[in-house]
């Protein structure tokens, strides 16, 4: 009977300890909410057209998803399809929504021709930009006002939370 309440006791601690582990990693993911993004966007996109945080950036901000691969990660594509389709619910709030991979151009351009329309695309392929994955959501002032992980890459932050918190943010 010890050992049951002990291995109960010992069940109950670990589950405590690994829901606070996963909300302190999604509150220090990434850049500080905050600072600026700087001139660190600069890359080309699925055309081969150089891009920057100005040349991106809509009427009222940016949303940055950072993905692994739209080559292998079945997961990534995903997302990107659902990008896509809800493009206009981020259009609509005065916000160009884009992603980057550390996909060549080559094979950003051939994902987009098969699956995406309007999504822009961006590659870095020394992995420059991306140092963490998730959506980071900036300003038109380049300052992160938002930012969205999950702690499994299976798992992706829901686009109806990543659009409420736009309209919370008043840009």
């Amino acid at each position: 009977m010890k050992n049951l309440l002990f291995v109960s006791q010992l069940l109950l601690l670990t589950m405590l300890l690994n829901t606070t582990a996963q909300a302190a990693s999604a509150e220090v993911w990434g850049p500080d909410l905050g600072s600026p993004i700087g001139d660190s966007l600069d890359t080309i996109d699925q055309g081969g057209n150089t891009q920057s945080f100005t040349s991106l950036v809509g009427e009222k901000g940016l949303a940055i998803v950072f993905l692994r691969s739209l080559d292998w990660c079945r997961f990534c594509k995903a997302q990107a399809r659902e990008l896509d389709a809800q493009i206009d619910d981020f259009t609509t709030r005065g916000i160009h929504i884009i992603t980057i991979s550390y996909d060549s151009v080559a094979t950003l351009k051939s994902f987009q021709l098969k699956h995406t329309h309007r999504l822009t695309l961006l590659s870095d392929p020394q992995s420059k930009i991306i140092k963490h994955f998730g959506i980071i959501i900036i300003d038109t002032k380049g300052i992160i006002r938002a930012k969205f992980a999950e702690k499994s890459y299976r798992k992706r932050p829901q686009i109806d939370t990543v659009l409420a918190a736009i309209d919370k943010l008043e840009l």
